[in-house]
């Protein structure tokens, strides 16, 4: 709240403007101190950037560049009415049988409020895929389809399936921003030449598509979990424009 009294970051009109996980927090403070409590995003100045901090424990606002640049001098009142406890991690998951019992899995992750594509597209892309494979007259392989939070959620879910899927997965995709119309791009699994690549890369080449792309444990979605040493499961990765390559990422646009 400025010092005239108006609400300059209100978590009721955008949930963008605080930085998720952000800790309780109440107090007076500067303009200069508050500030470095502030994300902006100064080449983009209309939008509001998406931030957390899952693994420290501290507060923030976002807001456009062109709103940071209109703050007043003054004090300001900061009031963060949030709670820090223990939860539960929730796991979407359905297994539908074939003949076979070896597997192809499907993942994506819930977790980015007010992200379409780099959010919403991916569950829903594996949703319609698991009702048009739910209502084949017969199936020859199994498919596994989950949905959980990015990164922990696929770490959580390799502790309880992940021996299993070691036995029994031959391919699998993980889903993640593919809601544009920019054309597709494949993220090869670690080792490179698994049947899901195979497939995949054929399916780049029918499209006249050269978007493939190696695989890399820095950056990345899930597919670096299923990838990670110990498992090496044969997982790779869908888009469409990749992560980071499109203006709208991680923001309000």
């Amino acid at each position: 709240i400025d010092p005239n009294g108006k609400k300059r970051a209100d978590f009721s009109k955008n949930n963008l403007h605080l930085v998720g996980y952000s800790a309780p927090f109440k107090g007076i403070l500067s303009l200069t101190d508050l500030k470095k409590y502030i994300n902006t995003l100064p080449d983009q100045p209309n939008a509001i950037p998406y931030i957390t901090s899952y693994y420290n424990e501290t507060w923030g606002f976002c807001m456009s560049f062109e709103e940071y640049n209109n703050l007043p001098e003054g004090d300001y009142e900061v009031v963060i009415d949030t709670e820090l406890k223990k939860g539960k991690l929730t796991i979407g998951e359905v297994v539908l049988e074939g003949t076979s019992d070896k597997e192809i899995l499907i993942s994506s992750y819930l977790c980015h409020p007010s992200m379409a594509n780099n959010e919403l597209s991916g569950p829903l892309v594996l949703s319609f895929l698991c009702e048009a494979i739910t209502n084949l007259s017969s199936r020859k392989y199994t498919y596994r389809f989950i949905i959980v939070p990015e990164t922990i959620g696929s770490i959580a879910y390799l502790s309880l399936r992940g021996d299993d899927l070691k036995k029994k997965l031959i391919a699998g995709y993980q889903i993640s921003c593919i809601g544009d119309n920019g054309p597709f791009t494949y993220k090869k699994s670690r080792e490179g030449d698994t049947l899901a690549d195979r497939a995949a890369i054929q399916m780049m080449r029918n499209l006249k598509n050269e978007n493939v792309i190696p695989f890399n444990p820095a950056i990345g979605s899930d597919e670096r979990q299923y990838c990670s040493p110990g498992f090496n499961l044969p997982v790779g990765s869908l888009m469409r424009t990749m992560y980071t390559k499109y203006p709208e990422y991680h923001t309000s646009l």
